[in-house]
């Protein structure tokens, strides 16, 4: 069923691009998303097969995967085929890398003269694609960043068309001829991108709106071929995350996120479940801070080379304040935190109340002195362990019953002390918020997960949570 859908979207894309009058313009092509492998990925639409150099990583939803370091594609069309004044070279690149830079077109040849180069340049501000198209003059388009759609187009001798993510704009650059050699992908003379391309053609030039318009709805196409079935609320949060993080996630990745989303409905954990943040998954700290439910956190002190795709590490300094009130569901309650690295031993996870001298009202995930001190209302034990454990830790409270996990083990306790209200401290993560003394307790662990709202059953989130981790760790 999958396989006649991408067949169908293919179709409708090259019946489009006839449409429009801009088929014939595309003399080197490859649709390099939607195939089970990297050899569907890489046969052509239309011309010869490019010549693959070291990339060895494919992902269906997103494509071809460049490494950063020494992976290219040959298109294997001299740049010289296309005349110099009548040409056009375009990509879709689903993400810009680790570099936060595009995938780059260029030519084969180390030469300068007539020199044909697009690299969007993600890392300046603002972001902007900077290029040569068939000319000896540098030039830039002011965009707005992201994953999408780049092209270049020249039907004069003194006037190229640059294109970047819906920005167009005609800049005067006079037309040079040089010995260029083949079109190639993912190198910039002696730079390489790790960014991920879907779809590249060349040939001659070519209305790059028109293209661009055609090329983003099959992409859009393929990736939703991807998440047939998928949970609308999972469909949501992804679209929030690939928004954020300016690129497409993988299919992998999506997976692991619907398969979440479900089971926490079909456990029904999904509406106690407030305020939740996937730290692990998602590309950029901006994507890993889109919540999953409820409000953003505000980010202080964190900076994006405190986050990796395994998740959060804090420095005894930062913290999250989840936006999520301590009191909001008095005696119904519970905070669940997944640290993939405990960090050090004497810290504070998450929590928020009224310190009152360590006898207020408050709830805490801890490690203090050789104890866990996963929950402290009043007169809870304080559990003693010798070392700082990761994973799944969680607290969870209906009435005077309360539930502390961690190690994967629950203990049942009663406390006889009731929450308070009036309260106004939100809860944090990698510190405590109290209303009485502020933000305090700060740690360097490394969290991939957190949530807070109604009272839940911790064994089966943990379950849930645990099992999303595991998927994130292998997809990537």
């Amino acid at each position: 069923m999958t396989l006649k859908a991408r067949i169908r979207a293919i179709d409708r894309f090259i019946k489009g691009c006839r449409e429009d009058g801009i088929y014939d313009d595309l003399n080197a092509c490859c649709v390099m998303a939607g195939w089970s492998n990297l050899a569907g990925a890489l046969t052509p639409l239309v011309g010869a097969a490019p010549t693959n150099s070291n990339i060895t990583v494919y992902d269906r939803g997103v494509g071809a995967v460049f490494n950063g370091t020494s992976s290219t594609l040959d298109l294997n069309r001299a740049v010289s085929s296309d005349d110099k004044d009548d040409c056009h070279a375009a990509m879709y690149h689903s993400a810009l890398g680790a570099d936060a830079r595009g995938v780059y077109f260029s030519h084969t040849a180390d030469t300068t003269t007539g020199a044909l180069s697009l690299r969007p340049l993600s890392d300046t501000a603002p972001p902007t694609l900077q290029g040569r198209f068939r000319s000896n003059e540098i030039k830039s388009l002011t965009a707005t960043g992201g994953a999408g759609f780049t092209g270049g187009s020249r039907a004069s001798a003194a006037v190229a068309t640059y294109r970047w993510n819906d920005d167009s704009e005609d800049i005067e650059s006079a037309s040079a001829s040089g010995t260029l050699g083949n079109y190639r992908l993912g190198r910039y003379y002696t730079t390489y991108s790790a960014g991920v391309v879907g779809f590249y053609s060349a040939g001659s030039a070519t209305d790059l709106a028109l293209l661009d318009a055609r090329v983003s709805t099959l992409m859009a196409d393929l990736r939703a071929i991807e998440e047939t079935g998928f949970d609308r609320d999972a469909i949501a949060y992804i679209r929030a995350v690939e928004a954020a993080d300016g690129a497409y996630l993988e299919t992998a990745v999506k997976i692991a996120i619907n398969n979440l989303v479900s089971g926490l409905k079909a456990e029904s954990l999904w509406e106690s479940m407030a305020s939740t943040c996937l730290l692990c998954g998602p590309r950029t700290l901006a994507g890993a801070l889109v919540p999953l439910r409820g409000d953003a956190p505000t980010s202080y002190g964190f900076v994006e080379g405190d986050y990796d795709r395994q998740g959060l590490t804090g420095d005894y300094t930062s913290y999250l304040d989840t936006g999520y009130a301590y009191n909001q569901n008095q005696d119904n309650e519970h905070m669940s935190l997944y640290r993939s690295a405990a960090g050090a031993t004497t810290q504070n996870w998450m929590g928020g109340g009224n310190y009152g001298d360590n006898n207020g009202t408050f709830t805490r995930l801890s490690h203090y002195s050789g104890y866990v001190r996963p929950a402290s209302q009043g007169n809870l034990t304080h559990y003693a362990e010798a070392t700082v454990p990761s994973g799944f830790a969680g607290v969870s409270r209906s009435g005077s019953a309360v539930t502390v996990r961690y190690n994967g083990s629950d203990k049942s306790q009663t406390s006889s002390s009731k929450s308070v209200s009036g309260l106004t401290s939100n809860i944090a993560v990698f510190a405590v918020n109290y209303d009485d003394i502020g933000v305090v307790g700060y740690s360097n662990q490394k969290a991939s997960f957190y949530s807070a709202g109604t009272s839940v059953d911790l064994a089966k989130l943990d379950s849930h949570v645990s099992a999303y981790v595991t998927a994130i760790g292998a997809a990537l």
